[in-house]
């Protein structure tokens, strides 16, 4: 069953952070999630995150769907106009690239090559309508395709990214041009969780929870000094007391995550490089016994 299937059929979601590599060596990156094979159900090829150069998203995703993974490829604004938009889904659709999640981008500046210059011709919700245009069979100018695409649209949320009814409006739009599922930032509120899956599920889309363990009080207070509201002080309080914070990290996330199967529709691991961990933390997931039978 197809990552769309499980999505369409209410099945709970499992997907995972691929990072393409600084160069060409792309085997052992394949090589190196043979642990989560049959465990996630759908891999993010990133898209130079934090504006770093790395092998561009599409060919690590068709190297990905090749070695037997179902790849979610990202694509953002900040590097290509809207012909190159247009021509990168083209090419993924015509790979055998279906699932799609497209996003604005982090600003060149964030990167380690900061002067390089941003494009952002479109946003994240024009690029989603533009997604959706190509779907109907005719590019953005409206010119008709010899071909259509059926692209499988998600995109992303940030509760913690400024005003609320900003945010919320922004997600309305993302939804009603034409995303499916979405892709939250890191929740560690299980309230909040769900207070965001009903709304994403009231909007029309499917909701995955963002999932990322927390390993160390130093990490907890970076991620709070970046988003006061985004780490709760019950977390940086078990931090200070625990005799092993990246344990109580891991078991902080996976209380979460064994919540979010209760209201949400999946949860994304946003963690790359910590294979062999994610993978028991799945199975410890996946064995919860009140929800076995969502999977």
């Amino acid at each position: 069953m197809s990552f769309r299937e499980k999505i369409a059929s209410n099945r709970f979601v499992i997907t995972a952070e691929v990072a393409p590599p600084r160069g060409t060596d792309w085997r052992p990156v394949v090589e190196s999630i043979e642990p989560l094979r049959g465990k996630v159900d759908a891999f993010n090829v990133t898209d130079c995150q934090r504006s770093m150069v790395r092998m561009a998203p599409l060919p690590m995703a068709k190297l990905l769907k090749d070695s037997g993974y179902e790849p979610i490829l990202q694509l953002t604004c900040r590097d290509r106009n809207r012909i190159a938009l247009q021509s990168e889904l083209l090419g993924a659709y015509a790979l055998g690239i279906e699932n799609v999640c497209l996003m604005t981008g982090d600003f060149t500046t964030l990167g380690d090559q900061p002067d390089a210059k941003p494009v952002f011709d479109l946003d994240s919700v024009q690029l989603i309508e533009l997604a959706s245009q190509l779907n109907s069979g005719r590019l953005l100018n409206g010119k008709e395709l010899k071909g259509k695409v059926d692209l499988f649209i998600g995109a992303v949320y940030n509760p913690f990214a400024g005003p609320e009814i900003l945010q919320i409006w922004k997600l309305e739009k993302k939804i009603k041009a034409g995303a499916r599922f979405i892709q939250t930032q890191p929740i560690y509120d299980v309230e909040l969780a769900r207070k965001v899956s009903e709304l994403v599920y009231s909007l029309g889309a499917v909701p995955v929870v963002g999932i990322l363990p927390i390993k160390s009080l130093k990490m907890a207070n970076f991620m709070k000094r970046l988003n006061p509201t985004s780490v709760p002080d019950s977390l940086i309080e078990g931090l200070e007391r625990a005799s092993d914070p990246a344990s109580y990290g891991w078991e902080f996330a996976l209380d979460v995550a064994r919540a979010c199967i209760e209201f949400s529709g999946g949860i994304h691991f946003m963690l790359v490089g910590k294979v062999q961990e994610l993978a028991n933390f799945i199975d410890s997931v996946k064995n919860h016994s009140d929800y076995s039978g969502k999977f």
